[in-house]
């Protein structure tokens, strides 16, 4: 195998380091339900009216506007 870079070559030759500690290896996980569990039902209020069910602003009305920051003054 040639490397490019011989750095990377040098150090892939080089052995581990003495303070090495080698990880944790991953633990076995169970196999996945074969029966369907349903997610959280929603609350209403977490239904969001779509834009035909929602009232327009009337075109006199406007928002308050904060004065800018004084940086940007």
């Amino acid at each position: 195998m040639m490397i490019e870079d011989p750095y990377v070559e040098v150090a892939l030759q080089a052995p581990p380091s003495p303070d090495y500690m080698p990880g944790p290896e991953e633990q076995e996980q169970a196999p996945l339900s074969p029966d369907y569990i349903p997610g959280p039902e929603h609350a209403d209020d977490e239904i969001v009216p779509s834009a035909e069910e929602t009232e327009p602003f009337e075109t006199d009305e406007s928002a308050a506007t904060p004065p800018p920051h004084p940086a940007y003054r």
